[in-house]
């Protein structure tokens, strides 16, 4: 007989961050720099544990928010990208993609390590750093970790991986 699994969701209004980011695509088209207004939300598959739930919502809940926090108001540039070359000095952080430059504040940017800062890349970031603070409070019982990046009102990268 198999036995049911349960699954906890969490999404609130607060899991949104404001952000820039440009992609590569096509081998060698970049995009011009632009901003979303980033929608999350998370779930975690596993038993029941003695109280009768998967997870504490609360818990996963401000694991997440502070991951959202720690996103917004700020440009998102990847440090494994192929061509995409991010040094940094005392004060600025540069990027360059062949023939072109930007510089910002160090306190503007956020690495991420991803190839490119897809919505599936930030999906799978949030994921591993979310398990990764709430894997002693969560214990090893879970399934998986799911998270979903909503870059534009219905357009969602979405990466689950083991617990």
């Amino acid at each position: 007989m198999n036995q049911p699994t349960f699954r906890v969701d969490v999404t609130k209004e607060q899991f949104v961050f404001s952000a820039a980011h440009f992609i590569t695509f096509a081998g060698d088209i970049c995009e011009r720099l632009h901003g979303h207004n980033y929608g999350v939300r998370a779930s975690v598959e596993g038993p029941l544990d003695e109280n009768r739930y998967v997870v504490d919502f609360i818990a996963l809940r401000d694991a997440v928010l502070e991951q959202t926090t720690s996103l917004d108001h700020h440009v998102i540039l990847p440090t494994d990208h192929a061509e995409i070359k991010i040094t940094s000095d005392e004060k600025e952080t540069t990027a360059t993609f062949r023939d072109r430059r930007w510089v910002f504040p160090n306190e503007d940017c956020v690495m991420l390590p991803v190839i490119n800062t897809t919505a599936e890349e930030i999906a799978r970031v949030i994921a591993e750093r979310v398990r990764d603070k709430t894997k002693d409070k969560f214990g090893n019982a879970l399934h998986w970790i799911e998270v979903a990046v909503d870059e534009n009102h219905g357009q969602w990268g979405v990466c689950r991986i083991p617990w």
